[in-house]
């Protein structure tokens, strides 16, 4: 029996917990056993969804200091030794070299760390501890999975790791749910944009409320929804009120609908910083054949195939947000052939299926 471990920070209902979960469905209809392992408690958001599926949940109290290290190889250990999965997953970087240790110690033939973001050499020491936990963990470590070749290129350049020691999976969507999305032809008045997304500093939500601000003040109103709950949503309430756009954005929290809540849009936007890696909501835009605008980052050009699937604007500034989402209604006849194109690559590319089974073959199991 082939029994997987995959390794979370939290439930959180985004990224990558929505990826394992997919994940573990998939897996679990091709009759392997899965388990999850949370280093942290909270949040608890798709916990009752992991419970429904039946796979059991492990959490660890690590502590703080310096001690949490050897206790998170310690702990792995135990686990993977009672348990013995022949694979682990491990989403939270860094932190896996530790699990890692614990794992191999523990005679799991095969662990591999999911690569989400770009390596943050703009943190200075920061950066230089995160590099040197992955620099630890590749003796231990099959494979980093990194989920798009833009973050691939980075991951080799900047950890100093090999082009071997690393794979390209793109993220995947739940195709079906957004697939079927119905949306109307008629663009809203005032035209009706969203951004899912966390509200952490990869993103660029800031730059997107002032485009709107600008819009407004050119004569287009149009009505925001910010979708997602992250550290910035103090900042971003008190950017919203100092420009006067409480009646024409609203934050709208961490959704479970979002499926519904794509349908009722006109527009998404994707504003982004360079860091970005993938943007698993940007991939269910394009399945619901929603329009897009997103920064001209690394990653949005990948996905996008260089504006091929949506338009590109120049990233941090809200002049270029702004005119690109005024082209976008400008032009609904360029715009809906891109939506149509987008929804297409979509369909083929960013599939579950596809994903779990290149996390399968990495892992051993496929």
């Amino acid at each position: 029996m082939t029994r997987v471990l995959i390794v979370l920070t939290s439930l959180v209902a985004e990224g990558c917990p929505q990826l394992a979960l997919q994940l573990a469905r998939h897996w679990q209809q091709q009759g392997l056993v899965v388990e999850l392992l949370c280093l942290r408690g909270h949040p608890t958001d798709l916990r009752p969804e992991f419970e429904a599926l039946g796979i059991p949940i492990h959490t660890f109290r690590l502590g703080s200091g310096l001690g949490r290290y050897p206790r998170l190889a310690w702990l792995s250990y135990r686990l993977c030794k009672r348990r013995r999965p022949s694979a682990v997953l491990s989403f939270p970087l860094g932190w896996h070299a530790f699990i890692a240790i614990g794992a191999r110690l523990a005679g799991v033939s095969c662990l591999c760390a999911h690569v989400g973001n770009l390596p943050p050499v703009w943190t200075g020491t920061a950066f230089r501890k995160f590099k040197l936990l992955v620099q630890l963990g590749r003796p231990f470590t099959s494979r980093l999975l990194c989920c798009s070749e833009y973050i691939r290129a980075a991951t080799v350049r900047d950890f100093g790791v090999s082009t071997r020691e690393t794979r390209t999976v793109f993220n995947a969507c739940d195709l079906d749910r957004f697939a079927s999305v119905h949306r109307s032809a008629r663009v809203r008045q005032p035209p009706r944009l969203a951004m899912v997304a966390r509200l952490e500093g990869h993103k660029d939500q800031s730059t997107l409320i002032r485009a709107a601000a600008l819009l407004r003040d050119q004569g287009l109103a149009v009505e925001l929804w910010l979708i997602g709950e992250g550290s910035r949503r103090h900042q971003l309430e008190a950017l919203i009120h100092e420009l006067q756009l409480s009646d024409r954005v609203q934050l709208l929290g961490s959704r479970r609908d979002i499926p519904e809540l794509l349908s009722q849009l006109d527009l998404f936007v994707f504003s982004a910083r360079p860091d970005e890696g993938f943007g698993i909501a940007l991939a269910e835009a394009m399945a619901a054949g929603v329009p897009i605008v997103a920064s001209d980052v690394g990653a949005c050009r990948e996905v996008l195939d260089s504006g091929l699937y949506g338009l590109l604007v120049e990233p941090s500034s809200p002049d270029a947000l702004a005119d690109g989402i005024r082209e976008v209604f400008d032009d609904p006849v360029a715009t809906h052939q891109r939506a149509v194109a987008a929804k297409e690559w979509a369909l083929r590319n960013f599939s579950v299926t596809a994903m779990a089974e290149a996390y399968g073959r990495e892992l051993g199991f496929v």
